[in-house]
């Protein structure tokens, strides 16, 4: 198995290298942090409503981002070390591990940062600002989550690996076997909705 560290930097590597990220995108938005870190405290609320009001997502309003948003939001804006900042991004998908935060929360709530974020700057910075922050953040936070879910992925196969003592050759012996059965019987359940909803 590759070492922990060469794994972590080939997520970081594969990730950086196709995010879009550019050069200048953090110093982009450290130029606003005067006018958007005060919204800190208003989109964590935001965020916070929107996990709360579904029954399915409620336990997470005290885990995602290691219940701090809006001291994550603040960080954005003062990114001088992208490697520190992709750093922390893993660190806070080891948090998600273990507190059962799961990746799909992570991703449907990236666009939702955007969006929010997009409306606070037209109103404060304006339209045309706003659009070339909308750009910058897509790809910052798109990076971010990436890296969240890559790490989790990481994570969670070396915990099972350590934890029972199997080799990775074997772990995907035994993901092979069995993962034509459960395509299957996704499949099923996929089309025992649909005909509930027919």
């Amino acid at each position: 198995m590759m070492a922990l560290g060469d794994e972590m930097k080939q997520i970081l590597s594969v990730a950086h290298s196709l995010s879009g990220l550019q050069a200048d995108d953090f110093a982009a938005l450290r130029q606003i942090a005067a006018e958007a870190q005060p919204w800190a405290e208003e989109l964590e609320a935001q965020i916070r409503d929107l996990l709360a009001a579904h029954e399915a997502t409620r336990p997470y309003v005290d885990t995602y981002l290691n219940g701090q948003p809006a001291a994550w939001f603040r960080s954005l804006f003062e990114v001088h070390d992208v490697q520190a900042f992709l750093h922390a991004q893993m660190n806070l998908a080891v948090e998600h591990v273990r507190h059962g935060v799961p990746n799909e929360v992570v991703l449907a709530l990236a666009p939702r940062w955007v969006e929010w974020m997009t409306t606070k700057a037209a109103q404060t910075l304006g339209y045309e600002k706003a659009q070339e922050i909308a750009v910058v953040m897509t790809r910052v936070l798109n990076l971010a989550a990436v890296v969240m879910v890559a790490t989790y992925d990481m994570v969670i196969r070396r915990t099972f690996i350590r934890e029972t003592g199997f080799s990775e050759a074997l772990l995907k012996r035994l993901q092979t076997r069995t993962l034509q059965e459960i395509a299957d019987e996704m499949k099923q359940e996929q089309q025992d909705a649909e005909a509930a909803a027919a």
